[in-house]
């Protein structure tokens, strides 16, 4: 593996004096798929919003490319797909073509035209994502699982270094979850694209990603996923009888 792409050192965070996550300390190197796991209300989803400096920490740091985020600017090198991105009305008034073509908009700029260099990125990113057939229909229309890949491709057509994933399959149904994993799995080994991926399904993630973290508002564990599927009810008993505690 590469140097951190991501890292989270002694981060601290609490809304309005409610501790959310404490003393975090983790790192996506360049070049790896790590899951990132845990119960409702463990502080996935405030993890991934400091990640990308839509939140800033109590205490500790947050640093992209060995940049602290609040100084990062390349924010191109980086694709994001929100737990959201399927709930889309069905008269959502843009295509297949024009949602992935939005992806280009933080490497150009909300002026500069699309030109003949960027309509190739998106022509191959519409074929690497196998929704060519489907580029002029209203994604407003299309299945869990299509929009799930348009949304993808969105986030892949600037080319980024590292792909943050929050949930992303909710709301998609089984056949398309399974071509999900597969996607991310080729992505990964045949791109070497760096991924976070953040969901509640540990079986299928166990089975892709390179490391795992479980996180229950700490670090509960971090290491290889093969450990981790060894020892996921361990950790799981622990993390439910935590959540009993902090309810009496």
């Amino acid at each position: 593996m590469g140097e951190a792409v991501l890292r989270l050192s002694g981060v601290t965070f609490s809304y309005v004096q409610h501790p959310v996550l404490e003393g975090i300390d983790l790192e996506v190197a360049a070049g790896e798929f790590l899951g990132l796991i845990g119960p409702n209300g463990s502080g996935k989803s405030t993890l991934v919003r400091l990640a990308l400096g839509r939140l800033s920490p109590d205490t500790g740091g947050v640093y992209l490319f060995g940049e602290p985020v609040e100084k990062f600017r390349g924010w191109h090198r980086i694709g994001y797909v929100s737990q959201k991105a399927n709930s889309f009305n069905l008269g959502f008034p843009a295509t297949v073509y024009e949602v992935v073509a939005s992806g280009l908009t933080g490497k150009l700029g909300l002026f500069r035209r699309i030109g003949a260099k960027e309509r190739t990125l998106i022509r191959d990113t519409l074929e690497r994502l196998e929704l060519s057939e489907i580029a002029g229909a209203n994604i407003g229309r299309l299945s869990g699982g299509q929009q799930q890949r348009t949304f993808i491709a969105r986030a892949l057509v600037s080319r980024p270094e590292l792909l943050i994933l929050d949930e992303p399959t909710v709301g998609v149904d089984a056949g398309s979850v399974e071509r999900f994993y597969r996607l991310l799995q080729r992505l990964h080994r045949e791109e070497r694209l760096t991924i976070l991926l953040i969901t509640h399904d540990i079986g299928a993630v166990t089975a892709v990603a390179d490391r795992i973290a479980f996180l229950n508002r700490r670090i509960r564990f971090c290491g290889d996923s093969r450990e981790f599927a060894g020892r996921q009810e361990e950790f799981l008993f622990l993390s439910s009888q935590e959540g009993e505690e902090a309810r009496v």
